[in-house]
């Protein structure tokens, strides 16, 4: 979703939906009782949200390692979602037990929002904003050759939406660049949003970085087609080139790692595409 400039993933409203539905719950709770669950409701969304990231963390370690300050970018949608409601009926328990009075609209809050966050989780995946496949269209590559997106179907293909102006595409370019020369089972295609060929040049020589099927969608059609609202944008792809996922914003190496890892590692079962613009 875009707001203004703002570029917000949809993985953040559900984020945000499930806290202002814990906050309304516990005032509710708080007018009816005498005991005010407001403070707990606190405490748990803090326990409940650092477990989640510092879980997804804790599994890519050694990619945030590289890059310590990373662990604080939460922007990359580096998320355990399963850990964080664990940790959140974990937390929730122990301060029930601290106060009996507590207990049943602590489970009702808790419950409610487990039941919302993973509702949400699970319509993220059933409604990708760009369902489809990969296309026919034809694109023009650094060296002017023609390159037709659907001869990469046949093995894992990622596509990455971005532009040389855009500041989250060129702090992810990095990361990128190191999980496509990790990764030669799978497809990388990095489709620029209507730039010149000198201008993506510059962009890669100043950077130091040597991406491999760097395309130009001139007219920015690719992108339109997919419904991508803002960049970066990341598709990924069967290996059959259905579109299985899309996320919209920055990645980190661990978050494509993830994302790589859920839709399949097996050439024969996965493509990725990434498109930026």
């Amino acid at each position: 979703m875009r707001l203004g400039p703002f570029l917000l993933p949809y993985a953040a409203l559900v984020v945000f939906a499930v806290i202002g539905l814990s906050f309304a719950l516990a005032a509710y709770f708080d007018r009816r009782r005498e005991v005010k669950i407001e403070p707990y409701v606190v405490r748990i969304l803090i326990v409940a949200l650092l477990a989640a990231r510092l879980f997804f963390v804790w599994r890519y370690r050694a990619a945030y390692l590289s890059d310590p300050l990373t662990i604080f970018d939460i922007r990359d949608g580096g998320w355990d979602a399963q850990a964080g409601v664990i940790a959140a009926w974990v937390c929730a328990l122990v301060l029930a037990k601290r106060n009996p009075l507590t207990r049943k609209p602590l489970a009702i809050t808790v419950g409610v929002a487990s039941v919302a966050w993973m509702a949400g989780t699970l319509a993220l995946f059933l409604n990708t904003p760009a369902q489809g496949s990969l296309p026919a269209s034809v694109l023009n590559d650094l060296d002017e050759r023609k390159v037709a997106l659907s001869a990469f179907r046949g093995k894992p293909t990622v596509i990455n939406f971005w532009a040389t102006w855009c500041p989250p595409c060129q702090r992810e370019m990095p990361a990128m660049q190191k999980v496509q020369d990790s990764r030669p089972d799978v497809n990388f295609v990095f489709v620029n949003q209507g730039e010149s060929n000198e201008k993506v040049q510059q962009f890669l020589n100043a950077g130091g970085l040597s991406l491999k099927n760097v395309l130009l969608d001139s007219s920015q059609s690719v992108a339109r087609s997919f419904s991508v609202m803002g960049y970066p944008t990341t598709l990924f792809f069967d290996a059959s080139g259905k579109l299985i996922y899309q996320h919209m914003g920055p990645l980190s190496e661990a978050s494509l790692q993830h994302y790589l890892e859920k839709g399949g590692s097996e050439p024969s079962k996965t493509t990725y595409f990434l498109q930026g613009g």
